[in-house]
């Protein structure tokens, strides 16, 4: 039931500003300026832009450019990787 909602959830959101590409890194994680990566708490988008640190509202992603770090409190397989439509 519940892989049915997040289906359902996915596909919802993909009609609307982003488009759902994948959940957690494909072979590490793609930084790139037209990729955002979704909170799994607190649903927050951040840009992947590999110019900007950010934390989201609830401190779960976490992105350092300074470091060379991101990711979540949660794990790497809990963040959905979304593109923003244009």
């Amino acid at each position: 039931m519940m892989k049915l909602f997040n289906k359902i959830k996915k596909k919802k959101e993909s009609l609307l500003r982003y488009q759902y590409l994948r959940t957690g890194p494909e072979n590490g994680w793609t930084m790139s300026s037209d990729l955002y990566a979704k909170c799994p708490k607190c649903g927050y988008y951040m840009s992947l832009d590999p110019t900007q640190s950010d934390m989201c509202p609830c401190g779960n992603l976490i992105k350092d450019i300074d470091y060379g770090r991101f990711g979540a409190r949660t794990g790497d397989k809990t963040i959905e990787i979304y593109q923003k439509k244009e």
